[in-house]
């Protein structure tokens, strides 16, 4: 298993409702482990796990 963390920019306004809408979401092999709204030149910052590189980029 690897970990990423990605980096999001949102539309203002948006922040609050994305943290809970991605948190839920389902990806192919990979899961969003955390989600963090921040403040700075990115909005949110997702914790991601991954069984591996190839399957991170699905």
């Amino acid at each position: 298993m690897i970990q990423a963390l990605v980096f999001i920019e949102a539309e203002p306004g948006r922040i609050q409702e994305l943290v809970p809408e991605l948190a839920e979401m389902r990806l192919a092999s990979s899961v969003i482990k955390q989600v963090y709204a921040v403040t700075g030149r990115y909005d949110l910052i997702a914790l991601i796990e991954s069984p591996d590189i190839a399957s991170l980029g699905d």
